[in-house]
C-alpha cells in the first residue's frame, strides 16, 4: 500500500479521542448509502414501468399499423399478401373498430370500443391469445351455432357490465338503420364467448373483440376494413420495415409506428425518470457535504501531523492525495453498501414483496421492477464522482498548511 493510501485510511479509523470524528464519518457513509439505495429503487421502478407498458402495448397492438389516407380499405386480401412477403414482416391482420354502447343482461351498460379481427391472423400480430383467461379465440368462429360471440376485457366484464361467459350482451351501433319511423339505432345481440386480461386497465375496461365479418355487419361496412396491423421480426427494426412497406404499396397509404402512437406516454416516462434522478441525486449531494465536514474536521485535528509530514519532505501533492483518499474511501463504502442494499430491495419488490397499485390510475395492479446492471453502474459512478468532488476543498486546505503554522505552539 502506498504511504498516502495507508495514512488516509488510518486517519478514518476510530480512536478514543476522536469519537466525534468517527460518528461524523459513519453519518457520511450512511447518507451516501441511503441516497444510492433510493436512486437504485426509484430508477428500477421507472424502468419497470416503461418495460411493462411497452410489453402490454405491444401485446394489445402491433408495432406498425397501416391506414388509407382518405377512406376505408376494400379488396384488402392482395394487400395483405403483399405485406406479408416483405422482408422483416412476421404477420399482418386486418381490423375494424368503432365505439358502441353495450348493455348486459343485468341491465348494466357502458361505452366500449369494439375491434373486429381475424382470429387466425391476429395470433401472429398480438398476444391476445396468450391474454385469454376464459375461453379461446376459436369462440369467434362465425360458423358456430347460436348467437355470434364476443370477447370482453376482464375489468369490462367484472366491473362495468357484469357480463360473464355464456351471458348475452346487446350492442347499439352509432350508425342506425332506416325504418318507417326514421333513422333507428342498430342493435345486435352477442354472447360472451371469452374473457381476456392484458394487465392494462385502459384496455381491459374498454375493449372487446369480435370476428371481422360480424364487426363489418354491425358497423355497416361489409367487405371493408379500417386498417392492417403489422408485426415485425425485430421490434427495433420496425422503422426500417415500415419504409420497405411504403416503397412496396405506394403513396395512398400511411403507417403509424407504435412509438409514434404512444410518444407522449414514453416522453413523460423519460422526463419523470430524469427529474427523479436529479432530485434523488440531491440526497447524495447533501451526504457529500457531510464528507466535506468530516474532512475539514479531520484537517483541523491533524494539523500537527500534516506539519510533521511536510517537515519530513512530503509534498503538497502527497498531502492532497491523503485527504482525497480519505474522502473517496467514505464515498466508496457508502456507494458499495447503497448499491448492495438497493439490489436487495429491488429483488424483494420484484419477486417477494408485491407492492399493490391502483390499476385505474397506474394501468397496472402492482409495482413493476426492472433490475438493470447498467443503470446501477451509472448510479455508482455518479455517486463516486460527487463524493470525489467533495474531497477537493478540504484536501486543498490540508495541502496549504505550512509546517511553521502546524508546529508553532508545539
Amino acid at each position: 500500500m502506498k504511504l498516502e493510501s495507508y495514512i488516509g485510511i488510518r486517519y478514518l479509523l476510530s480512536k478514543k479521542n476522536q469519537k466525534l470524528l468517527s460518528l461524523i464519518t459513519w453519518i457520511s457513509i450512511v447518507g451516501v448509502m441511503v441516497g444510492v439505495m433510493a436512486l437504485c429503487v426509484v430508477t428500477s421502478g421507472f424502468s419497470g414501468f416503461q418495460k411493462s407498458f411497452r410489453e402490454k402495448i405491444l401485446g394489445n397492438n402491433a408495432p406498425l399499423i397501416l391506414f388509407h389516407f382518405s377512406e376505408d380499405i376494400s379488396d384488402y386480401q392482395p394487400l395483405l399478401e403483399t405485406i406479408e412477403q416483405i422482408q422483416g414482416v412476421r404477420g399482418a391482420s386486418p381490423f375494424v373498430y368503432s365505439e358502441v354502447l353495450a348493455q348486459s343482461e343485468t341491465g348494466r351498460s357502458a361505452g366500449i370500443v369494439i375491434y373486429g379481427i381475424d382470429p387466425q391472423r391476429i395470433k401472429k400480430v398480438t398476444a391476445l391469445q396468450d391474454d385469454m383467461i376464459d375461453g379461446t379465440l376459436a369462440a369467434l368462429d362465425p360458423d358456430q351455432q347460436g348467437l355470434p360471440k364476443i370477447i370482453l376485457g376482464k375489468d369490462l366484464s367484472d366491473s362495468e357490465l357484469f357480463a360473464f361467459k355464456g351471458m348475452a350482451v346487446d350492442l347499439v351501433s352509432p350508425k342506425g338503420d332506416i325504418t318507417p319511423f326514421g333513422l333507428g339505432p342498430r342493435i345486435k345481440r352477442f354472447e360472451v364467448g371469452g374473457i381476456f386480461h392484458s394487465g392494462m386497465y385502459e384496455y381491459d375496461s374498454k375493449s372487446a373483440y369480435m370476428h371481422l365479418d360480424h364487426a363489418q355487419s354491425v358497423f355497416g361496412k361489409p367487405g371493408k376494413i379500417k386498417g392492417i396491423q403489422i408485426s415485425v421480426d425485430d421490434i427495433d427494426q420496425a422503422w426500417l420495415v415500415a419504409s420497405r412497406i411504403k416503397e412496396k404499396i405506394g403513396s395512398d397509404y400511411y403507417i403509424r409506428h407504435w412509438m409514434e402512437l404512444n410518444r407522449d406516454l414514453f416522453s413523460a416516462f423519460q422526463t419523470e425518470k430524469k427529474l427523479s434522478f436529479i432530485v434523488l441525486a440531491m440526497i447524495i449531494l447533501v451526504a457529500s457535504f457531510n464528507i466535506i465536514g468530516t474532512l475539514t474536521l479531520l484537517v483541523m485535528t491533524k494539523g500537527k501531523e500534516i506539519a510533521i509530514l511536510k517537515a519530513m519532505g512530503s509534498t503538497k501533492r502527497s498531502i492532497l492525495s491523503i485527504f482525497v483518499i480519505s474522502g473517496t474511501v467514505i464515498g466508496m463504502i457508502g456507494t458499495a453498501f447503497g448499491l448492495l442494499l438497493g439490489f436487495v430491495v429491488c429483488y424483494l419488490l420484484k419477486n417477494h414483496l408485491r407492492f399493490e397499485l391502483n390499476a385505474g390510475v397506474y394501468q397496472m395492479d402492482h409495482l413493476p421492477i426492472m433490475i438493470n446492471p447498467g443503470e446501477f453502474l451509472w448510479i455508482g459512478l455518479c455517486a463516486m464522482t460527487i463524493c470525489f468532488l467533495a474531497t477537493i476543498y478540504p484536501a486543498y486546505r490540508a495541502a496549504s498548511i505550512e509546517p511553521t503554522e502546524g508546529l508553532r505552539y508545539e
